[in-house]
């Protein structure tokens, strides 16, 4: 999808045809460089548009230059997560990687650092045990090669061997044991085997070794909320724009940021979503607070959210955007994850009353008409988040776990926006699963066809999050480790009244969360 202003002025986007139409030409007459330069411009013109993306990646697969590739087709699917193209693209960049780090394997057989490169790839392609190896040839050649040790700890946590992980970094500060990152990475091992003071101790070390750590810090604040430790915990979570994930990112660096002074009273704030959907949606509670508060609020979220939020933002003095460049001057700006900690003089407590969004009326019945009458309950079902990039192994639930399901007597509805690839032969075992993948074009479809549900049943939180906004029940299913917005144990959430948490009692084991939630459904069924 185009920005906005592409649709608004022709002569943009023939602006950005003329790029591409020179970049083709250029590549045709065997200049490379000056046919990459022009795709470069077109999208610093616009960062959308996808033409102009997706040619940067194939311009550099063709150059053989294979990371640059495959960090091309990310971003355009940081954008377009469900654009096939770029995931295929994306694929075919880090096989050809692979081969080429192979062939130099050949050469150097006994080179740690190609061998690390080795398992970044195949890690890549969630070949976990083969990267493994890899990084044991690594080890066996050079014992104390840190990076090996590092990659390794991380290749044993998508193997559910968080035990050996920890390991990896006690060998590592064996050697040094000032290292302030493997002290921080042994308590995100730490974090996720829920040893949550463990891991607070190790963040504190790391900080006292190297105070200006924001990865270390960050990491402190979610181990805070947890514990519901909300003033430390806002505090330090704003240590997010330190660190090299979001450093640079944060919007807006010209206009004053407010964190709960001056007084809105009279003045003009842009609030905005900055990471995930399912963040957005949680965060959007405190969007009508702020409207109390300020003369004009104007919210920026991403395209497939305008519509849904909508309906939280009706105040006369609220407008909703999706397009960042076409901003009035306004008096200060605040990220949406930010309004907690902006808000904590006002607030005591999280404000949970649901439903604060609400589907169209519209939508609603013709979601109704498509689903036609209810005759049994009607249970909407998502096993897994977006497709793409390093996927969640840990958040998503093979398909064939979930079968106890099909033989229970309720209407199954998919919420899946995408079918996991390793996914579509189980499917053959759901056809009396409905499903809308093509149907859900953005949340506001995918709230119209929630509301006409009976249950919600997920393991894709964004899910959770739009069900819980809307009011409508939910079942979360949650893997071991804590995640600080659904507390400590299976139960409700203090974010959601109506969403319920079933958390694994075993990590990597989805058998017990899935026999508990099949009782459950049977019941509730037979009501």
């Amino acid at each position: 999808m185009l920005h906005d202003k592409l649709l608004q002025d022709p002569r943009h986007l023939q602006e950005l045809m003329q790029l591409l139409t020179q970049s083709i030409a250029a590549d045709v007459q065997g200049r490379p460089e000056e046919a990459l330069d022009a795709v470069e411009r077109a999208i610093a013109l616009d960062p959308a548009f996808v033409p102009a993306l997706m040619r940067r990646a194939g311009l550099l697969l063709e150059q053989e230059r294979y990371d640059e590739a495959i960090e091309a087709c990310d971003d355009c699917l940081r954008s377009f997560p469900t654009l096939e193209e770029a995931s295929q693209s994306r694929q075919r960049a880090v096989i050809l990687a692979l081969e080429q780090c192979q062939l130099l394997l050949e050469e150097h057989a006994e080179n740690a650092d190609l061998l690390c490169r080795q398992a970044t790839l195949q890690m890549r392609l969630e070949r976990f045990d083969e990267a493994l190896a890899s990084l044991d040839r690594a080890l066996d050649f050079a014992p104390t090669h840190q990076r090996a040790l590092n990659q390794r700890g991380d290749v044993l946590l998508h193997l559910n061997r968080h035990e050996e992980a920890v390991l990896c970094y006690d060998r590592i500060l064996a050697q040094s044991a000032e290292d302030a990152a493997a002290i921080y990475n042994r308590g995100n091992v730490l974090q996720k085997m829920n040893c949550i003071n463990q891991a607070l101790w190790c963040y504190e070390q790391a900080l006292s070794r190297q105070p200006n750590f924001p990865e270390a810090e960050m990491a402190q604040s979610y181990c805070l909320l947890l514990q519901g430790d909300f003033a430390g915990g806002w505090q330090h979570h704003e240590a997010r724009w330190r660190t090299g994930q979001l450093r640079g990112q944060g919007l807006f660096p010209h206009i004053p940021a407010w964190l709960g002074e001056p007084s809105l009273e009279g003045r003009s704030i842009l609030l905005w979503a900055e990471q995930g959907l399912g963040d957005t949606i949680q965060f959007a509670r405190y969007i009508p607070l702020i409207a109390e508060m300020a003369a004009q609020v104007t919210v920026c979220v991403p395209e497939t959210l305008r519509r849904l939020l909508s309906s939280l933002v009706a105040a006369p003095n609220v407008t909703l955007v999706s397009n960042d460049k076409t901003l009035i001057p306004l008096d200060f700006h605040c990220p949406l994850m930010s309004l907690p900690l902006a808000l904590s003089w006002k607030l005591a407590t999280i404000p949970a009353a649901a439903p604060y969004l609400h589907a169209d009326t519209q939508a609603k019945r013709q979601w109704a008409a498509a689903l036609g009458p209810r005759s049994r309950l009607r249970v909407g079902l998502a096993w897994a988040g977006r497709q793409f990039d390093m996927i969640n192994y840990t958040r998503d639930i093979p398909l064939s776990h979930l079968r106890p399901l099909v033989d229970i007597d309720v209407e199954l509805v998919s919420l899946q926006q995408q079918i996991p690839s390793g996914d579509v032969p189980e499917m053959e075992q759901w056809r009396r699963m409905r499903r809308f993948e093509h149907d859900m074009i953005d949340m506001a479809e995918t709230a119209a066809l929630i509301d006409n549900l009976d249950l919600v049943i997920s393991a894709d939180t964004a899910m959770i999050h739009l069900a819980g906004a809307l009011g409508k029940p939910a079942w979360l299913l949650l893997r071991y480790e804590s995640e600080w917005r659904w507390g400590w144990q299976t139960g409700s959430s203090r974010w959601y009244p109506t969403v319920k948490v079933f958390r694994q009692q075993i990590r990597g084991d989805w058998s017990g969360v899935v026999e508990e939630v099949a009782e459950c459904l049977r019941l509730a069924a037979g009501k």
